[in-house]
């Protein structure tokens, strides 16, 4: 975590506990500031400018303020940086448990995938800083949902391969095979793309609760040469699902210079979703009164939930978690979504 991160969320030095060691069976402790991984200049260089462009925005939410599709991109950009670096910690801090080796890293995965965000404003002064479902086996597997508290917001993040396109109206694969043999063993094939030309709402379906912000953004995603090539992301055409270099449906759907990976975020309301195609534009609070509110507990909850349900809707044909270890895996994060709303039953009593 980034130093003034756990500067303003408290004491650097804090002690934490987050989940177990699955092998040893013991509570993982640490304190925030020894969260660290070893990584090379230059990317330390490059994510320190994201952090200094990220600090503002954050404080800006703490206060409720607008803030611009533009930084609320950046946003997302950051979410991808902190998911992506929890998971490769938590492989050291739970000692692997299930074998896994990355295959990449924080840097490619930036923008890359499809992917949602939600800002809940918590009733607090409380200075805290909190990370959920980074602890789950389901997480370790397939770093697609997470939330983060940051003193007065709770962050929800949720981000994988072509997620939520179909929805969006970009391209899509029909079907997800596993691939058993070769270099690419344990990968999946994605495969027979389809585009509905139309957005769905809501995107995220089935929906969480009400928060202030809902934003999405799809992601053209290249094909595998062209991923691997050092040229801008923004200037390569190949993508995935696509059958010319230019769609003239896509094009006017993703920011200036047109055509490009990321697509115009679309804001979800509670009875429209809307696209933001200006980037300048102010993103403002909507109000969450009455029955829409929800404790804490009840928030963090569907976090777990939804690493379940995520994981589900991502996986290859033939995989399935009726029976084996994976149905426990999945039993597990449904007890600990349990025990949140729990909480958050005697907290209101």
């Amino acid at each position: 975590m980034p130093q003034w991160l756990l500067r303003e969320t408290g004491d650097p030095t804090r002690v934490v506990k987050m989940g177990i060691n699955y092998k040893t069976q013991k509570p993982i402790e640490f304190s925030w500031n020894s969260l660290t991984m070893p990584s090379c200049t230059s990317c330390n260089d490059e994510f320190s400018g994201l952090e200094s462009r990220i600090k503002p925005i954050i404080e800006a939410l703490q206060h409720r303020e607008g803030v611009t599709v533009e930084n609320y991109i950046l946003l997302m950009d950051w979410m991808d940086k902190v998911r992506v670096g929890l998971w490769l910690n938590y492989h050291v801090l739970q000692g692997n448990p299930t074998g896994i080796a990355p295959n990449f890293h924080i840097k490619e995965r930036i923008g890359r995938k499809d992917r949602y965000l939600a800002v809940h404003a918590i009733d607090t002064e409380e200075k805290s800083l909190n990370a959920f479902g980074v602890e789950s086996i389901v997480f370790h597997n397939a770093p697609i949902c997470f939330g983060l508290k940051v003193n007065s917001i709770l962050l929800v993040n949720i981000s994988a391969d072509f997620i939520f396109s179909e929805r969006a109206g970009f391209p899509f694969p029909t079907r997800r095979e596993c691939i058993n043999e070769g270099e690419c063993v344990g990968a999946q094939r994605l495969v027979d793309f389809d585009m509905r030309k139309a957005v769905e709402h809501p995107v995220l379906h089935p929906r969480m609760h009400k928060a202030s912000i809902e934003l999405v953004q799809p992601i053209l995603q290249l094909d595998a040469c062209e991923a691997a090539s050092t040229e801008p992301q923004e200037t390569m055409r190949n993508f995935l699902g696509v059958n010319w270099d230019f769609d003239s449906y896509l094009a006017p759907r993703t920011y200036p210079p047109h055509f490009q990976p990321k697509g115009v975020v679309l804001r979800q309301f509670q009875d429209q979703t809307v696209p933001l195609p200006d980037i300048e534009q102010k993103i403002e609070f909507d109000s969450v009164t009455g029955r829409e509110c929800r404790p804490l507990g009840e928030l963090i909850a569907q976090i777990y939930e939804y690493q379940n349900m995520m994981f589900e809707s991502v996986a290859p044909e033939g995989f399935s978690t009726e029976d084996g270890p994976w149905q426990r895996i999945l039993e597990f994060n449904l007890a600990v979504a349990g025990e949140y709303r729990k909480r958050a039953g005697e907290s209101s009593t």
